[in-house]
């Protein structure tokens, strides 16, 4: 019978290790998270109201930013406001960028649970538990993403005033066209489809709800964010592994494609069955029979 060894808790202060420590050791590869390839931005980040965010990492993919504090120990309500604090802070400094408050602790407590669930539809933030085991008098760190709860709420946008089609047109014609092919896609399903334009991206609507977000990129490029919703980002990316095409995800619920117009139009089947998948049934009904 094959002989199964068994793990022994330790904590991080009594084998010998502090938060700097545990700090340097996610800098050096924030991977260790499991919160995707990101990259190390700077480590004791000065606030402008005083303290230093611990960590801020970045997702080179979409430059989504990750707001990192640690502790060692349980949590208590000093990290929790510290973490939501540096959070807003650093969202504030990039507006236009994805930000996700992450606290890790050895504890993730109850009560931790409790503020996160009042929370969860204002401020996106992860619980990861950070745990030193020994198997067989040899030491290991491993972490356990066990909260992560946000979606984001669906607001309606206002409109950001000089920047409509014609500022798209001068400044981001290669981008304004991948929205122009999605927005036509989304049409022949749901009929009318508005569109707001921003500084930074182009959303589209669905029942007047923004469901498509077209980002400006470099070179023609965009970087297209779809809402499929937390229940179902499984199921979408499961067909989008299957398809064989490259993509990513946010804990929100969104996919995401790093794509020029070609590459959208090679994939348009892949396209329209994600369109398919942002609005109720009775919205593509509607639609059908509008145009009959």
């Amino acid at each position: 019978m094959t002989e199964i060894s068994t793990t022994k808790l330790l904590s991080i202060r009594d084998c010998g290790f502090d938060e700097y420590w545990l700090r340097d050791r996610i800098y050096d590869d924030p991977a260790i998270l499991g919160l995707g390839d990101l990259r190390p931005i700077s480590k004791e980040r000065t606030q402008s109201q005083g303290g230093r965010l611990d960590l801020l990492l970045k997702d080179p993919e979409d430059d989504s930013m990750f707001e990192v504090e640690l502790q060692l120990g349980a949590t208590d309500e000093t990290h929790i406001i510290r973490t939501i604090e540096y959070w807003a802070n650093e969202k504030r400094k990039w507006p236009k960028r994805s930000h996700t408050a992450v606290l890790v602790a050895e504890q993730i407590t109850n009560r931790f649970f409790n503020v996160v669930q009042l929370l969860s539809l204002a401020v996106p933030i992860v619980g990861i538990q950070a745990t030193m085991v020994e198997v067989n008098g040899a030491r290991a760190l491993h972490f356990n993403k066990v909260l992560d709860t946000y979606e984001e709420p669906e607001e309606t946008e206002t409109q950001q005033q000089g920047y409509d089609e014609n500022y798209w047109i001068k400044n981001h014609a290669g981008t304004l066209e991948c929205a122009k092919w999605y927005r036509s896609l989304m049409e022949n399903l749901y009929g009318d489809i508005p569109a707001k334009y921003f500084e930074w991206y182009v959303s589209l609507l669905v029942g007047g709800v923004a469901r498509v977000w077209v980002n400006r990129r470099k070179n023609d490029r965009a970087f297209i964010q779809i809402k499929v919703g937390t229940d179902n980002l499984q199921e979408t990316a499961d067909y989008l592994n299957a398809k064989g095409v490259q993509f990513t995800t946010q804990a929100w619920g969104a996919v995401n494609f790093n794509v020029n117009l070609q590459q959208l139009k090679d994939n348009a089947e892949i396209h329209e069955w994600l369109a398919s998948k942002l609005a109720p049934e009775h919205l593509r009904q509607r639609a059908k029979q509008q145009s009959a």
